[in-house]
């Protein structure tokens, strides 16, 4: 099936003067944020910047040893960078003002990189929830916070870029990074959000509805493009986005989170009619459950959940690949502490959570697990049954 990178390889040869930029151009600059480029692109919003082709350059020299396991790195992402670099619409874009930042005592997990388009054009582009457990439990935050670290971070990210910068400029993020943006627009004072063309929020989390209510997010809210695929999960946490476009996408569940499995036909998504049964039973479940809880009882309920991950020294997903069992054992028997209702809801966590990452670790997971060909939900119940036997 076609898809973004069929897209890029269809269109190398066009620059922006022979087809304008859309939303599938400002995806491959949104996916390109997610690999490591830090010490690579100047954190400095007065930087020049490093063309993409160049840039390829200094990340094949930094990363010749290989990547680390687990990472954001993978085929699909490198397939993109390379297409971007030797493409005559892509290659002279000059990427500057990455930032990247993880600290586990704030909970705050935060990346942004902009691009120059030209001297008067810019696209900004916001990380989504990388591989820490602290990234996944600020998503979560969402649902009763009026404003998380990242948020605070992407509209100060934003307001220095806009005051250091002339010109227009566009916002996207994938994930949560399509919810920093959005809160970021929505924090700008008139005259600068006057300088918005558009906000791309690929499969991303809602605003809180105090946001949604205010007058800046009126003025903006005509710019603001969300696009969610069949199954979305991730993208209806929150308050459920209005006139979302809903894409088609050739893999199911949560996998169709990731927007390479996203269908693709000329300079658009092919269009589905309508979200799956699945995407709406999960997020009535979340939203049902959520709504019986006040901000203090969610707020420690989250606190407990990935809590649960940390006492059992798991502060990225990847640490689950050693001492695998030991970690899994740890994590069940604290959850046998909890009330039946929280163990359900700790068990539909955890699937959420793996089965984002299910895909993409399958081949390392089945030389740790056995039967890899086992769907999450199935694993998970394996692991229970192992787990209370001792094995």
């Amino acid at each position: 099936m076609p898809n973004l990178l069929t897209y890029l390889t269809e269109i190398q040869h066009d620059s922006f003067y022979d087809r304008p930029i859309n939303k599938l151009d400002i995806l491959a600059l949104t996916e390109l944020t997610y690999l490591p480029f830090k010490d690579l692109v100047s954190p400095d919003f007065a930087d020049k910047g490093v063309r993409l082709d160049l840039l390829l350059q200094r990340f094949e020299q930094a990363y010749n040893q290989g990547f680390p396991p687990f990472s954001l790195v993978n085929k699909d992402r490198l397939t993109l960078f390379s297409l971007l670099a030797a493409s005559k619409r892509f290659k002279y874009i000059k990427a500057f003002a990455h930032v990247d930042e993880y600290e586990l005592e704030q909970e705050k997990q935060f990346a942004a990189i902009s691009y120059r388009l030209d001297r008067q054009t810019f696209v900004t582009c916001f990380r989504g929830t990388d591989d820490t457990i602290i990234g996944w439990k600020e998503d979560f935050h969402m649902t009763y916070m009026e404003e998380i670290p990242a948020q605070k971070a992407a509209s100060i990210y934003l307001q220095e870029l806009l005051t250091s910068q002339e010109g227009k400029i566009y916002l996207a993020g994938h994930s949560k990074g399509g919810n920093l943006a959005l809160y970021a627009a929505c924090q700008l004072r008139p005259e600068l959000q006057e300088r918005l063309l558009a906000i791309y929020c690929y499969d991303a989390p809602g605003l809180h509805k105090n946001c949604l209510q205010s007058d800046n997010y009126r003025a903006i809210e005509e710019l603001v493009h969300p696009i969610i695929p069949q199954n979305s999960i991730v993208g209806m946490m929150l308050e459920t986005p209005e006139k979302a476009q809903i894409v088609l996408s050739h893999t199911i569940g949560l996998l169709q989170h990731i927007t390479f499995t996203w269908e693709v036909d000329g300079e658009d998504f092919k269009q589905a009619s309508n979200l799956s049964e699945n995407s709406l039973q999960v997020d009535r479940t979340l939203k049902t459950w959520t709504a019986k809880l006040s901000d203090e009882e969610l707020r420690d309920f989250f606190d407990l959940f990935f809590g649960l991950f940390i006492q059992a020294g798991i502060e990225r997903f990847s640490d689950i690949t050693v001492n695998p069992l030991q970690k899994l054992q740890e994590i069940d028997r604290l959850r046998k502490e909890l009330s039946a209702e929280e163990a359900e809801m700790i068990d539909q966590l955890i699937r959420l959570l793996f089965d984002t990452r299910y895909q993409v670790w399958k081949d390392s997971l089945g030389k740790l697990f056995p039967r890899p060909e086992l769907s999450l939900q199935d694993w998970w119940k394996t692991f229970q049954k192992q787990a209370d036997s001792g094995k």
